[in-house]
């Protein structure tokens, strides 16, 4: 996704809203906590069972923290913001932007939105595409989406 990732520069960078913005923060862990124990185990579950048949507590704790590595949005906190611009994405102090122009296709999905670089994405591409999970309100984001993405290719559920 062609993007521009910058550091927090101001501490109130995330405070800062222009107008017809919308913002929201996400969070899994903490925003769903019904069933957000059920990953926390997992992981811990996958550790103990590379633990058994490599028979080292290495590797396990090696398995554990790639774990979550690769989930680290489940984790810990993740601002989204959708402007006149683009997308801004704020996660660990780190700003990422993709702009309009650079979405070539989007997929309206039960929990969020999936945004891809190329307007027929493969299974490949799915590696390589942004997932935007919905606000409180999913309409406001699914408006904002078709507002600004008219170039862009709405793919079939």
């Amino acid at each position: 996704m062609g993007s521009t990732v910058r550091s927090a520069t101001l501490p109130n960078e995330t405070q800062l809203s222009t107008a017809g913005s919308l913002r929201w923060r996400s969070w899994p862990l903490v925003d769903h906590p019904k069933w957000s124990w059920i990953v926390p185990l997992g992981v811990l579950l996958i550790g103990l069972f590379v633990d058994a048949v490599g028979d080292s507590w290495i590797l396990a704790i090696a398995a554990i923290a790639a774990m979550m590595i690769a989930i680290w949005s489940f984790f810990l906190p993740v601002t989204f913001e959708i402007t006149s611009m683009g997308l801004r994405r704020k996660a660990l102090r780190q700003i990422r932007i993709v702009l309009w122009p650079t979405i070539r296709a989007y997929q309206l999905r039960s929990t969020g939105i999936a945004l891809f670089q190329r307007p027929d994405p493969s299974a490949f591409d799915l590696a390589s595409s942004l997932f935007v999970p919905y606000p409180e309100d999913a309409d406001e984001l699914v408006v904002a989406v078709r507002l600004y993405l008219p170039h862009a290719v709405e793919l079939p559920t």
